[in-house]
């Protein structure tokens, strides 16, 4: 049986071997390789095809014995496929998907002035789908071309702003390449990145209300197209859109918010024990940070200390995927958490009543009365949940 793979120079966030897994019976690599390795990986007869990604969808295209009218009109090149006699012919399979996310995402280009930042070979992809779909005016800023970051300001009036850009990407998490507020007539916003689900950048658009949406969709949408030319079989869409529904789920972390005392580690622990998923604990995380509990920490740094150390713990769990996380009842406190546990979050909120909360080893339960601390804290755990557990119910 042929083998296929992606082709990349940093693969450990990447989806695709999952992704491909559901289109198709087959094995999927993921082959990292500087540019001198590139060619002999091509070459190699056990691989029926390939994927392309960073840096090398126009690289890829010197060592093409053929290459489909589509993707030499576009210029980039992100499926590689080997025929019988060891031929290599390369196809853009990323404007299928790139049409599929702004069809997706609702946002129309026509007569827009569209911003595209990054000039790579998912760059030249997007502007083609943008100039098929009437964009008004496009404009490309990179690091050192003729508009750059240095100078994007005269181009503050971009209707929509697309990022081509590995800027805010896995692991480098938390990262935009502007800032929106700077784009007072930005109608849409499309982030290429798809590890985190939400970056920087989507958030940022979302908080603003602007319509936007990630690249998990083109991602998939891409596989998909290339999956076709691999297996030389048509798949349906609808099993596409499945395709990304159960990316989401099994991706993204179920993240468990609410009052100290309501069960979330006790709910967390089940529910991660049922989806056979890791479950963390950010106040365990804490302690064993601090080397201390959670009240020692309060009595001898105080709150604003332990709300650092609790940031920070959730920096380093919420970048990761396919979790169970049980989150302390202030963290809602703090409005720099809400995008750490957005970026990759399903948010759950625990509620039960107050008179059934537990006190005992929760400083701020046993200082404050709880009817305080629920009234502050009730509209955010209302605006940052995506859906609630009653857990009123007593358990044995």
């Amino acid at each position: 049986m042929k083998k296929f793979g992606l082709i990349g120079e940093k693969l450990s966030h990447s989806y695709s071997p999952l992704i491909h897994s559901k289109f198709g019976d087959y094995p999927f690599d993921l082959c990292e390789v500087s540019e001198e390795e590139l060619e002999p990986l091509l070459r190699r007869e056990e691989y029926g095809g390939f994927n392309v990604t960073i840096p090398y969808k126009k690289t890829v295209m010197k060592y093409c014995d053929e290459i489909s009218d589509h993707a030499k009109a576009i210029g980039s090149v992100n499926t590689v496929v080997r025929d019988s006699s060891g031929r290599l012919t390369g196809h853009n399979t990323d404007y299928y998907g790139f049409s599929c996310l702004l069809q997706t995402a609702g946002i129309d280009v026509r007569d827009m002035k569209c911003a595209v930042l990054g000039s790579g070979g998912a760059s030249v992809t997007v502007q083609a789908v943008l100039r098929d779909m009437g964009a008004g005016e496009i404009v490309v800023i990179s690091r050192s071309g003729e508009n750059n970051y240095e100078n994007i300001s005269r181009h503050f009036d971009s209707e929509i702003v697309v990022n081509a850009t590995p800027v805010g990407m896995y692991p480098n998490n938390g990262r935009a390449p502007i800032n929106l507020d700077d784009f007072k007539n930005c109608r849409g916003v499309l982030d290429l990145i798809y590890n985190p689900n939400r970056t920087k950048l989507i958030l940022d658009a979302m908080e603003r209300s602007i319509p936007a949406a990630g690249g998990l969709i083109m991602l998939v949408a891409q596989a998909k197209a290339a999956s076709e030319l691999f297996q030389g079989k048509q798949i349906d869409t609808e099993e596409m859109e499945n395709v990304v529904d159960e990316i989401r789920s099994e991706t993204l972390n179920a993240i468990l918010i609410g009052m100290p005392g309501a069960g979330k580690t006790l709910l967390g622990q089940e529910i991660a024990d049922r989806m056979g998923r890791e479950f963390v604990d950010i106040d365990d995380m804490i302690e064993a940070h601090e080397g201390m509990s959670i009240p020692e920490i309060f009595e001898k740094k105080g709150e604003n200390y332990f709300r650092r150390v609790e940031t920070e713990m959730l920096e380093k769990t919420c970048i990761r995927t396919g979790l169970v996380i049980a989150t302390g009842g202030g963290v809602v406190k703090k409005k720099i958490n809400y995008n750490i546990i957005k970026q990759n979050g399903i948010v759950i909120w625990i509620k039960r009543d107050l008179d059934k909360l537990e006190t005992d080893g929760r400083p701020l339960s046993l200082t404050i009365p709880l009817e305080q601390l629920y009234a502050e804290r009730k509209d955010a755990y209302a605006y940052w949940s995506d859906f609630y557990i009653n857990n009123n119910e007593d358990r044995e």
